[in-house]
């Protein structure tokens, strides 16, 4: 067996609760704030157009009708931009998620792990291929979202579909793709080819292993769910506010984001090793 799941979550625990884990996690932290703010902009904008076209509550297809506000879901964390600003203020957090996660993938590896100094230029790669491939998989989850603007709903649904599918795939096949990056030491394409061939390595384990973070993160998603009834609900539950169930979201996502990274860190860290064994 190439990777032991048990020992990849020890790992985990034990860089979690260490020095370098802390300070991932802050930097998560202040992240998960700006992305949270960047999001909820593009969500006002997006709910903005919806209710131009007529298809959202409250626009001409429910004028009389009882809906809900944006400012409703997205608490006090939106910011009043134009749709061009807030897209590219989301674009750049999506590349900006990923130098985060180099960072704290070489944080987390030992030195003799770490297979190329040149960490400008892995870091470099990480804003092109990580990045590139995270902007590109948003335009896809998008996609559906613009059909249904432009009033095509079999296609908006085809796209809901197909992004979720897409989404899926490429997260499995290139889940140790920043730890290539990070750690390895190749192109482009030699990085990608390395990345495929690590999950080729031992799939039904690191599927096993992503299921069990994937039930981890849950825990930050209560808040939110929690934050969506209070909506709904008003008054049916005895919830905090919206703001505390949005921040208390954020603060626990920090801690499990920085677990997921440091195992599947590990995760790669063995089976590239395994694959040294048989190679010597």
């Amino acid at each position: 067996m190439a990777l032991h799941i048990g020992d990849a979550l020890r790992r985990g625990i034990d860089d979690i609760t260490g020095e370098n884990g802390l300070l991932v996690m802050g930097v998560f932290l202040l992240y998960n704030l700006g992305n949270t703010v960047t999001s909820s902009s593009v969500m006002e904008v997006l709910f903005d157009e919806l209710m131009a076209q007529g298809s959202g509550p409250g626009g001409p297809a429910g004028a009389g009708s009882p809906g809900f506000s944006m400012a409703d879901f997205v608490g006090p964390f939106s910011l009043d931009l134009a749709a061009p600003v807030a897209v590219v203020l989301l674009l750049v957090f999506l590349v900006l998620g990923q130098l985060v996660k180099f960072w704290g993938i070489r944080l987390f590896a030992d030195q003799s792990e770490i297979r190329s100094d040149n960490a400008s230029e892995r870091a470099v790669m990480a804003v092109v291929l990580g990045g590139g491939i995270a902007i590109v998989m948003f335009a896809v989850s998008m996609s559906s979202t613009f059909f249904q603007l432009n009033g095509q709903a079999l296609l908006s649904l085809a796209a809901s579909l197909g992004s979720v599918l897409a989404s899926l795939v490429v997260g499995l096949v290139l889940v140790y793709l920043l730890q290539a990056i990070a750690l390895f030491d190749g192109g482009y394409a030699q990085t990608i080819k390395h990345c495929v061939a690590r999950f080729m390595d031992a799939p039904a384990q690191i599927i096993v292993l992503l299921f069990i973070l994937a039930l981890l993160g849950i825990i930050p998603g209560i808040p939110s769910t929690a934050s969506v009834i209070s909506v709904f609900l008003p008054g049916s539950f005895d919830l905090p506010s919206q703001s505390v169930l949005q921040v208390a979201s954020m603060v626990l996502n920090a801690p499990v984001q920085t677990f997921s990274l440091a195992v599947i860190t590990d995760a790669y860290i063995q089976v590239r090793a395994e694959q040294d064994e048989d190679d010597f």
